[in-house]
């Protein structure tokens, strides 16, 4: 194995458990030492993904594995359901309590690399995605889905129906917003879009407030709205540009 991946698989588990203690997270007991173990097993996983990623030219393993690890605490885990305390990190490193967490940002990161590495080697992929394009569009997506779940308080810690339905509709819907009006951003050179959602993205991060009617939980929830919204703003400076440009075409002609 080479030197670069060896250096990767060490130093995952001791900057990321460095992180949760930075924030004032106390070492605890570990408990199980094969649950320890699996901890550092996971992040030496995910350091060798990025290793890996990086040394195939990859560009979404880097960020996005930082982006999620510095989540994984502020989203919270443990028994509570619902909505939790905004951007409060637990106060016991229970190393089992971020296993989940790194398992969903190891899956998430490797997913979107599989996604980057057949968008550059399967033209199919490629023209679907709209290559590099698709591929950042849906980075944006996940980053803001993440994000956005992160400091909304929403909590997603049961399996009952009603809680892996809400959880599939809010982080599938977060994904889809954050993604496409970036898409269209890029495609149309139209702002307004990419505008709708960045307001409302800067709200959940700046807007104090907990429980079921914080605007976070608000955003999280109701996505549909401000994506119809993003749309609908995309048409309305389409329109206004196609007005500007058609008066100046007839300005223009006029022109003695």
């Amino acid at each position: 194995m080479r030197r670069d991946a060896l250096l990767a698989a060490a130093l995952a588990p001791v900057a990321f458990t460095s992180y949760l203690l930075s924030l004032g997270v106390r070492a605890g007991s570990m408990g199980d030492p094969r649950t320890g173990l699996l901890y550092v097993a996971l992040l030496s996983a995910v350091g060798l993904l990025v290793v890996e990623g990086h040394r195939r030219g990859l560009l979404t393993p880097l960020p996005v594995t930082t982006v999620l690890l510095l989540l994984v605490p502020w989203i919270g885990f443990g028994p509570r359901v619902g909505t939790g305390a905004r951007a409060t990190p637990p106060e016991s490193l229970v190393v089992v309590d971020f296993l989940v967490g790194v398992v969903i940002a190891g899956t998430v990161v490797l997913a979107l690399a599989a996604v980057e590495y057949l968008a550059v080697r399967d033209p199919r992929v490629h023209d679907a995605l709209d290559g590099e394009t698709g591929v950042g569009s849906l980075t944006v997506g996940v980053l803001h889905a993440a994000v956005v779940v992160g400091f909304s308080g929403l909590q997603f810690t049961t399996l009952d129906p009603a809680t892996v339905g809400l959880a599939i509709w809010v982080t599938t819907g977060l994904v889809f917003l954050g993604a496409v009006p970036i898409y269209v951003a890029l495609k149309t050179s139209r702002l307004s879009p990419a505008a709708v959602v960045g307001t409302g993205f800067g709200l959940v991060l700046v807007v104090p407030g907990t429980g079921a009617t914080s605007f976070g939980t608000l955003y999280a929830v109701f996505w549909l709205l401000p994506f119809v919204v993003s749309l609908l703003a995309a048409e309305a400076e389409h329109r206004v540009r196609r007005r500007h440009t058609s008066e100046s075409s007839v300005k223009t002609l006029l022109k003695p």
